[in-house]
């Protein structure tokens, strides 16, 4: 009630100097510039607008508006009412910058903006039509919950809390897995989750629905502005590069990412590409050091954001080149040369990120998934119709008319089509173009072949697929080369404004151009749906089935262990809704042979079974049966809730083979009411009977035991009697942790508990202090930290050594190699 208080007394205490001041009582008798503005409409209501700014709070008191309603009321009237009194006072405010030559400070600042008026207006014409087009998801309150939306709030959510653990650069999601220290940053992305963890602590504390909006607006506006800046090189025209910038904002599939897909990280990518391709030019242009360190940086931010655009970004942004060198006749080694240096460079910045995604991910259960879906597959999504299609539309028919995926409608965009289909027209039908559009022919030239290129990878109407090395795979699905038909469509359209209209471009190309592109894109800003409100996911901030399984250590397991859970899929699974269900709700996987490794000869193990049998859905009477390599061992009558069996296995003869391996498999004899598998719920699922060397204190005792310091997991354990070991709660990741029991650095080997793979430690019986950090590949850190000093060092000597160069836009000239 404080508050609201405060402020309906300093309410009550600016109307009361109004009366003063509108009576010229008091000390306002002596401020006549104040007291002739009594009766001014402009005056009068700036006050009012602040007197009801600082008085609503005590509306809110009762719950007469909603918080985050109300907070945002007040602000836009104190900023209104600001505005206003500024306005009924703009004649003194002139007079007073007439007088401001009398103080230097003051004419730095008078001159700092002069110089920069241009970029200032560019900058807030770019905010508000990247404002404009975040408009489905314009609530604070309810989250556009569908497809991965909420999935990257949390991600937010637990880097925010992951920063608060001291982990910088963060690696580990705190809460995903139960906990398990899941290393999804490490694997996944790391810049655009540290800045919304950073934004949603510092400046939207407590919604981290307004820090996830704010990247994606930054996303959209940092796209904009560099294509602007990158099109103006090419063409020195203001009007078309700006509209092209435009063009780069609206095409529809960064919108789909942004708002149907939910595909955060790929959207940041889309604002971060721009960046790495007006530097790269810039470097090509003058390979100065400047000039290397940032375009090192910029491929370095779009590493770390995500790695599919990355790569392909490098392919694509290497085809451009190298057809603008051929064209140009220039040395394709010393243009190639800086270029190299700030790739290399950037990959070293990165190496604490890079070095794990690729050495380390060929054992994650994602790269099952790459290795066995073949992009031309999910061609599907991207039929030739679609693709030229003016609006937004399905790729099929469906009974409620959209897409399996709400909003997901990939397409090219007709502003972008109809770009290349002008240049490339002008270019070939034409002789006598301008003397600067022809000095640019390279440039036309590869921006054509590159959106021609990108253009079929998406259609595959062949599958080349299957000849390219699947590394190439990491795609996923064709739509995703639409973000190269993005770049180049749009650098392709500010060419395409001055082939069409060859005389001076005025405001009214620019009013008009900006109103064609984006209401041509208007059909893929989806109209929003969800459910979800911030508050709710606030209590369960997770990644769920998109993207918590995806990071997870699976290899075979090499020794069979007792007391620890057995796993129910097999280890090439590849993630998707359905593993999603054996995690959630820990059915029996029944029908699936599932291998594991064989026991030691003098070992006797028994397999035991602790589950909950849904018996109202057996029609009259079902058995379980265990099979081991195709051979029933045990038949289980299901004639209660509670299933309770132990099935000894030391007797099995089809072990007296040479394979390392046995194959264990579950069935139902007998039908269901429903006529779907029984869903059998397990609780234990492990073996029993092993030695002691091979059985471990299960991680149900030592997750009891463990608690977080900072990014440091502290265990005080106990390692049971008649077992050689322990299961830590914490997931494992080979050669990237450290492990210390009693201050001693030990070895860890994985061991799995259901479809977790976690850290396993071989400790005598007894009691011992135990600390765990994730710190990914130590040799990586440090060759990452040395070249962030390398890049300090070079970019202080940089500063020293030379003066700031005067910005400019230089035209092409007719030597492409240089550009003055």
């Amino acid at each position: 009630m404080l508050f609201p208080l405060i402020g309906l007394i300093l309410g009550l205490i600016l109307l009361v100097n109004v009366g003063l001041l509108y009576q010229k009582n008091s000390i306002y008798s002596q401020f006549p510039e104040l007291t002739r503005r009594r009766k001014n409409l402009a005056f009068l209501l700036g006050i009012l607008c602040l007197f009801l700014g600082l008085s609503l709070g005590i509306v809110g008191y009762w719950d007469l508006i909603a918080g985050s309603s109300l907070k945002i009321l007040r602000i836009d009237l104190g900023i209104i009412g600001l505005v206003l009194l500024l306005l009924s006072f703009r004649q003194e405010l002139s007079r007073w910058a007439a007088g401001i030559g009398r103080y230097p400070l003051l004419v730095k600042v008078r001159t700092f903006w002069q110089k920069r008026q241009t970029f200032w207006g560019v900058a807030l014409l770019f905010g508000l039509i990247a404002l404009a087009l975040m408009a489905p998801m314009a609530s604070s309150r309810v989250i556009f919950s569908l497809n991965d939306h909420t999935s990257h709030i949390g991600y937010i959510v637990q880097a925010k809390l992951a920063l608060e653990e001291g982990q910088f650069p963060i690696r580990i999601a705190p809460l995903e897995n139960e906990g398990l220290r899941y290393a999804g940053f490490q694997f996944y992305s790391q810049l655009p989750y540290t800045l919304g963890g950073l934004i949603y602590k510092f400046l939207s504390p407590g919604n981290p629905y307004d820090a996830y909006k704010i990247m994606l607006g930054l996303a959209l506006w940092t796209g904009g502005y560099f294509i602007y800046r990158l099109a103006r090189l090419f063409t020195r025209s203001a009007i078309a590069a700006f509209l092209a910038g435009v063009a780069y904002m609206s095409a529809p599939y960064f919108l789909m990412n942004i708002h149907a897909r939910g595909a955060f990280t790929e959207a940041i990518a889309q604002g971060i590409l721009p960046i790495v391709l007006f530097f790269v030019f810039k470097l090509y242009q003058q390979p100065k050091r400047g000039h290397l360190i940032l375009t090192a940086l910029s491929w370095f931010a779009l590493a770390v954001t995500h790695i599919i655009t990355f790569i392909y970004s490098t392919i694509f942004i290497g085809i451009l080149g190298t057809i603008i060198v051929l064209r140009s006749n220039q040395s394709f080694l010393a243009t190639l040369l800086p270029q190299a240096i700030a790739y290399i460079w950037s990959w070293l910045l990165a190496l604490y990120f890079l070095g794990p995604v690729v050495l380390g991910s060929s054992a994650l259960s994602i790269r099952h998934q790459i290795d066995a879906i073949n992009p031309f597959f999910s061609r599907g999504l991207t039929p030739i119709a679609n693709l030229l299609s003016p609006t937004s539309m399905p790729s099929e028919p469906s009974e409620f008319g959209i897409a399996p995926t709400y909003g997901l409608h990939p397409a090219v965009g007709w502003i972008l089509l109809a770009s290349w289909g002008t240049v490339l027209y002008y270019s070939f039908s034409q002789q006598n173009l301008s003397p600067r559009l022809q000095r640019a022919k390279p440039v036309i030239l590869a921006l054509l072949s590159t959106f021609f290129i990108a253009l079929f990878l998406t259609w595959s109407p062949v599958n080349i697929w299957g000849i390219l090395p699947k590394q190439l795979w990491v795609t996923q699905f064709t739509f995703r080369f639409l973000t190269h038909i993005m770049w180049t469509g749009s650098l392709l359209t500010a060419f395409a404004i001055l082939l069409i209209f060859p005389e001076k471009l005025d405001r009214r190309h620019l009013v008009l151009g900006i109103l064609v592109i984006v209401m041509v894109s208007r059909p893929w800003l989806p109209i929003p749906r969800g459910t979800v409100t911030v508050e709710e996911l606030l209590k369960e901030p997770l990644f769920k089935y998109s993207g918590a399984l995806d990071y997870l250590y699976r290899t075979p397991p090499q020794t069979l262990y007792g007391n620890t859970e057995l796993h129910l899929l097999a280890n090439n699974w590849i993630p998707g809704y359905a593993e999603w269900d054996i995690y959630l709700n820990k059915p029996l996987n029944l029908g699936a042979e599932i291998y594991y490794p064989k026991w030691q000869p003098q070992e006797k193990p028994i397999l035991s079974l602790v589950g909950e049998v849904p018996l109202e859905n057996i029609q009259d009477k079902a058995n379980l049966l265990v099979q081991v390599d195709g051979k029933t061992l045990a038949t289980i009558p299901l004639t209660q809730r509670n299933l309770l069996a132990k099935v000894p296995l030391g007797s099995v003869q089809s072990l007296s083979n040479n394979n390392e391996t046995f194959g264990l498999k579950f069935l139902v004899e007998g039908a269901t009411r429903d006529n779907k598998p029984l869903l059998i719920r397990m609780k234990n699922l492990r073996f029993e009977g092993l030695s002691p060397a091979n059985t471990l204190t299960s991680v149900d005792r030592s997750k009891e035991k463990c608690h977080q310091k900072g990014s440091i997991t502290h265990c005080d354990i106990i390692v049971e009697d008649n077992t050689g070991g322990i299961q830590l709660p914490i997931l494992y990741y080979p050669k990237m942790q450290r492990v210390w029991v009693d201050n001693r650095r030990v070895e860890v080997f994985p061991v799995y508990d259901r479809e977790f793979s976690l850290v396993g430690l071989k400790l005598a019986p007894g009691r011992y202090q135990v600390q765990v950090q994730f710190v990914g590949f130590t040799w990586a850190n440090w060759i990452s930290l040395l070249s962030w000093l390398s890049i300090f060092a070079i970019a202080i000597l940089e500063k020293l050594s030379s003066p700031h160069p005067q910005r400019t836009y230089p035209a092409i000239p007719n030597n492409i190699s240089r550009l003055p």
